[in-house]
């Protein structure tokens, strides 16, 4: 599988859009859509837009962008190959906060296996 796609229960597996990717990064980085705005001086509409694939920023701002998210623009454009590690280590995190509160137990009950 390609590090670029997300794979649903049930085994379907869909590409991560450029949207997708900058929710993923924002939260990652604890910022909101309103951060990500004043530090790009749009209005937070144009964020919320990006994130829902509804539109896409210019080649500049997108640069901007993947600076302020702190990523290469590569691995913004969903061109960049595997996620480094301490990224890997954040989607772990992440999945198990959120496999744990769907389940209504504990992070620190839910076990990851990830096989490679």
């Amino acid at each position: 599988m390609d590090f670029n796609t997300l794979d649903f229960a049930g085994g379907a597996v869909f590409p991560e859009t450029l949207g997708g990717r900058l929710v993923r990064l924002r939260k990652a980085r604890q910022l909101t859509q309103r951060d990500i705005a004043r530090q790009l001086g749009v209005a937070v509409t144009s964020v919320c837009y990006w994130e829902q694939d509804r539109s896409r920023p210019k080649p500049a701002r997108l640069r901007r962008l993947a600076d302020v998210l702190g990523t290469p623009l590569a691995d913004l454009n969903g061109l960049g190959g595997p996620p480094q590690s301490a990224h890997l280590g954040e989607l772990v995190a992440q999945a198990r906060r959120e496999i744990a509160e769907a389940a209504g137990t504990t992070p620190a009950k839910v076990k990851i296996i990830i096989e490679m």
